[in-house]
């Protein structure tokens, strides 16, 4: 697949699918999305005080950007990131390598980009290690909602759910996948993704998790924030009971 490379407002560079147009990232900041969108309101700084290590799962690799604020989050406690990152096409990592980035963000970028390397080398899902003391990556390529079902119950302090749109890619947002993913979370841990569309809210709740509303990010006025156990932002109880009633009916199906 051809990708192009783009500047976005906070000068951290996307990339863009040549026969769509569509962008990786948000064309508001790449960087910001990253630090925002996930690894805030995923509380990884949080968790690596707490534990320690902080097990992160990512659906869409991408540029690498998620894992990235990920490290930077973990700085000052000093844990560990292990992270597993599935993404079907690897060619949007191997056009990401070489793009400028400013030095916030090459900082963390490039012990990522440096596991992803050997990764794509390797092409296999052994872990590699991002930088001494700073932990793993498993990369995994191909199909994610078959890597799903191989993942260990429970596993996960995160999820970083990224993949391109459900009209984009609706094989990544069907309910049978989100359940994989909610099977594969902690009691505590929290999933955020950028998609505030209600068949994605309600599949999160059919799998058993709460729903709550993600931040602003840029000009998308809302994500989506899921757990079993954590304190989320609330939804309009309007809003909530529409996600109920949907959830329902697709437990019935």
């Amino acid at each position: 697949m051809s990708w192009t490379p783009l500047e976005t407002d906070d000068g951290s560079w996307t990339l863009r699918r040549a026969r769509d147009g569509a962008s990786c990232h948000s064309t508001a900041g790449a960087w910001t999305q990253a630090c925002e969108r996930y690894a805030a309101p995923c509380r990884v700084a949080e968790l690596g005080s707490e534990r320690g290590v902080v097990r992160v799962l990512e659906v869409g690799t991408g540029l690498g950007l998620n894992l990235a604020a990920a490290l930077r989050a973990l700085a000052a406690s000093g844990a560990r990131l292990e992270a597993c990152s599935l993404e079907l096409d690897s060619s949007v990592i191997e056009a990401s390598l070489d793009l400028p980035q400013g030095p916030e963000c090459a900082r963390w970028l490039a012990p990522v980009q440096g596991a992803l390397r050997v990764a794509l080398e390797r092409r296999d899902s052994r872990s590699c290690e991002l930088e001494p003391g700073l932990g793993l990556l498993e990369l995994r390529l191909g199909d994610a909602a078959r890597s799903l079902e191989e993942l260990d119950a429970g596993r996960f302090d995160a999820v970083f759910f990224d993949p391109f749109a459900p009209a984009d890619e609706p094989r990544l947002w069907t309910r049978a996948v989100l359940a994989s993913v909610a099977r594969a979370m902690a009691p505590h841990a929290i999933l955020s993704t950028y998609s505030a569309a209600l068949d994605a809210r309600a599949g999160l709740a059919a799998a058993g998790l709460r729903v709550g509303q993600g931040p602003r990010v840029g000009r998308k006025a809302q994500g989506t924030l899921a757990s079993f156990t954590a304190p989320l932002p609330p939804l309009h109880p309007r809003l909530a009971r529409r996600i109920a009633a949907r959830a329902s009916r697709f437990r019935e199906a």
